[in-house]
Formats: structure tokens, sequence, C-alpha cells
């Protein structure tokens, strides 16, 4: 029985990389008022922790999973920091700085596996710094957001890119950025920072059925896609997309494969909040595709997950899968010494 366990969903901000893409920074501080802030272009998030914490401090990032009982960490890139509304030459730039420090990061320190950031208004760029970030840098994944400068990640420009990942033997894992960092405010999401409490779970489910209905999964059988939040809305409504697929005209002819095989190249990670959504996603999609993810140091943090996890009642074998093995597995860590 597997008995580390590593958290898939763990954010980390580099001082290394902050000024690395242009007018759009980023940057990171403490204002005259004492209230922590960090700037990505034109967005500006407060009141979280970000200077001399374990966000953006490796050493007080060690003690905090030592403190919260995580062996391990895929460490990802923030989605403040995507930047794909940006210029593409800085945009590569940035994404290359970031990519080298956490290799050296991950090198420097074997819990601590990353996940590659890319320039995904570039997609030949993105094909070469993904298989940069694997084969030279040791990252183990890519990470990525759901909306391209208003393009979806079915669009065909980035099919190459899915067989690059499926060449490489690495998944991708999806994670949605603020609407609010690269469109004006507007009544639905734009208000009370709706876009990130409910927006990230529309988002990734669209991403989901983008992925699903227009036939990404089907051309591209060996990737595997893990999404942030539970998988947001696509677990709960996954009967409806099959009965679309059945009953729209559109629907038979849509998929060359079984949908139940498709879907299974997704994995979800427990951030839902509560124990009975957790219960739900791990009846339905199985304790093999569930994976622990914290929002680690972020304001969401809930430090009591792998608590949850074990308030479930499932078996050792299938409590120990989520709480690490799943992951290990999935994004093929090696044993730590």
């Amino acid at each position: 029985m597997n008995n580390e366990v590593v958290d898939v969903h763990a954010h980390i901000l580099l001082p290394g990389v902050m000024g690395c893409c242009g007018a759009a920074g980023p940057e990171m501080g403490i204002n005259a008022d004492g209230v922590h802030f960090f700037r990505a272009g034109d967005y500006r998030l407060e009141n979280v922790k970000f200077v001399g914490s374990p966000f953006s401090d490796v050493d007080m990032r060690l003690d905090k999973m030592n403190e919260l009982g995580i062996d391990r960490q895929l460490i990802s890139p923030n989605p403040l920091t995507y930047f794909y509304h940006e210029p593409g030459r800085d945009a590569i730039s940035f994404n290359r700085r970031h990519n080298d420090i956490v290799g050296e990061i991950s090198r420097a320190h074997p819990c601590l596996s990353g996940a590659a950031s890319l320039p995904l208004q570039d997609p030949d760029e993105s094909c070469a710094e993904l298989n940069r970030s694997v084969t030279q840098l040791g990252l183990v994944a890519s990470y990525v957001g759901t909306d391209i400068n208003g393009v979806p990640l079915s669009d065909r420009r980035f099919d190459e890119l899915w067989s690059e990942h499926e060449r490489l033997g690495v998944p991708v894992v999806i994670h949605p950025g603020p609407r609010t960092s690269y469109s004006p405010l507007e009544p639905f999401l734009g208000q009370l920072e709706l876009d990130i409490v409910v927006g990230f779970a529309i988002d990734e489910g669209l991403a989901v059925a983008h992925l699903l209905l227009f036939g990404v999964l089907d051309r591209h059988p060996k990737l595997h896609v893990h999404v942030a939040h539970g998988g947001g809305f696509a677990p709960y409504q996954k009967g409806r997309m099959q009965a679309a697929l059945q009953k729209r005209p559109w629907g038979p002819t849509a998929l060359t494969r079984p949908f139940d095989d498709q879907w299974s190249q997704l994995s979800f990670d427990t951030a839902v909040h509560r124990d009975d959504a957790l219960g739900f996603l791990v009846a339905t999609e199985g304790a093999d595709r569930v994976l622990l993810g914290s929002n680690f140091a972020g304001w969401d943090l809930e430090e009591g997950y792998a608590e949850m996890v074990r308030r479930l009642g499932l078996s050792d074998d299938d409590s120990s899968a989520i709480l690490g093995g799943n992951a290990k597995r999935i994004f093929g860590l090696d044993e730590l010494a």
C-alpha cells in the first residue's frame, strides 16, 4: 500500500520571474496599508499573503507541507501568470524563465515535481517548450487555462500540442484563470470575484465538454487530462453530455470511440470543499481517478482535505490511491529515497 501523500493542486509564485513579462509584470508586494497584492497586467489580487509565505518561499513551503502531512507536491504556475493575452515574445520568454526555475527547484527538492507553463497563444512554441520542459528540465506535466484569447482548447490549432503530450507520456492539467484578468467587468461574473468563486467551475465544465464533444479525446486516446476543483460541473452533468450524444442531431456521429473510454482519460482533484460532494465524485468516477488537491497556500486552502478523504469510509487501498497513489501513477513520479 502506498502511504505517501501527494498534493497536485499547489501553485507557486517565483520571485525570480517578477518583471519578466514586459509591462504585464508580474509584481507582488505589500502596499502602504500593509495589504499583500499580486499584479499581472491590469489584474490585481489583494488580501492573499504572497510575500514571505509558502506561496513564494520554498523553505516555508516545505515547512507547511510537513505541518499538513503532505509528502510531495506538483508545483504549478499561478493562473494569474498564464499571460495568454500578452505579446507572444514576452510570453515565450516568461514561460521559459518560469519553467527553468521550477526545474531548478524540483531538482534541488525531489519532493517537489514541476508542471510546465506554456505560451498557448503560440501553439508551435508551446510544443517546443513542453518538449524542452520534459526532456531537459524534468517537468512532469503541463498546466493550461481554458480560454486562450477567445479560442477554446478544442480548436484544431492545438492538436499537435496534444500529440506532443502523448509522445512524451505526460498529462495536461486544466485550471482556468480569472475572467476579469482579460475581460471588462460585467454583471454576472465581474463582481465579488465570482469569476473565481463559481466561474472556475463553469470554465472547467466547458473545457471538458469541448475536449470530449469536439473530438479532442477521440483523436488523442493516450492524452490524460487532469481537471482541478473536482472537474467543475463536468462530473455532475456527465449524463447530460451523454444524452446530447444520443439525442441531438449531431450527437450519434460526433465520436468514433465509446464515451466511457474517452471519459476515463480524465481525472479530478478533491478541491470541492464538502464531504458529500467528494463522496459523490469518488462514487461516480472511481477512487482510481480522484487525486488529492489542496490549493496549497491559496485563499481557499482547506487544511483538512486528507481527513476529508479518510472520512469517506473507503478501503485502505482506495484512500491511499486518492491521497497519493493515483498522482504517482498518472504523473509518473518515482519513489522518494
